[in-house]
């Protein structure tokens, strides 16, 4: 599976064709199973600063008129006695090999952009009845979806992870205290079949906010 290409300025070239990845999400009427794609890198060959916000740019179809863009940004490689609490679990692992950094969303019929105060690294949706818009179903979109700001340092050796869904969960472990907060929003009550393109022509990437080491 190709990955959408991370870099701090812009999208590397790419074969002219690669066939959509896909994932399809039943309601949480149907269904507790979360659907994702995943996409890592290799392992780094050095340590990586990245502090700020960052953006993914998302070209992708659905065969219904909306539904939610997650975006998850994790650190895979890290500390195993990192605890975290993820959607639909009722226990804390003690052995995860990956942290989650943030995550960002976008309802897809409010990606219309405001051109005049968006910026590569902050977009500005309208969100307004105005300029809601469902979607074309089948019809690639582009989507542009702010990740909340954190700071990490990858060390050598780590991956970057991206991993998209539509569904999340509110979690079991509500008497822990050392778990970082995770939002819900509500899912389509249909089933929703989402392709997600990364070709010349639906050049998806990530934008991080890479910090250059010290000389």
């Amino acid at each position: 599976m190709a990955a959408p290409v991370v870099s701090d300025h812009v999208a590397s070239s790419v074969d002219d064709y690669i066939p959509p990845d896909v994932f399809a999400q039943m309601p949480p009427t149907q269904t507790n199973r979360i659907e994702k794609l995943r996409f890592l890198t290799d392992p780094l060959s050095h340590d990586l600063l990245v502090a700020g916000p960052s953006v993914l740019k998302l070209f992708a179809a659905i065969d219904q008129d909306d539904t939610n863009w997650i975006v998850i940004l994790k650190d895979v490689g890290p500390d195993p006695s990192v605890r975290t609490a993820r959607e639909g679990e009722r226990e804390i692992a003690t052995d995860l090999p990956e942290r989650e950094l943030t995550r960002g969303w976008l309802k897809a019929s409010n990606r219309a952009l405001d051109v005049q105060r968006s910026k590569p690294w902050k977009p500005w949706h309208k969100l307004t009845r105005m300029a809601r818009q469902k979607v074309t179903p089948g019809k690639v979109e582009e989507y542009t979806i702010e990740i909340f700001a954190m700071a990490n340092l990858f060390r050598k050796g780590h991956r970057i992870c991206v991993e998209i869904t539509s569904l999340d969960l509110s979690t079991g472990v509500l008497g822990a205290t050392n778990v970082e907060y995770i939002p819900y929003h509500v899912g389509s009550s249909r089933t929703v079949v989402h392709s997600i393109y990364h070709d010349a022509a639906h050049p998806s990437h990530l934008l991080l906010p890479v910090i250059p080491a010290a000389e």
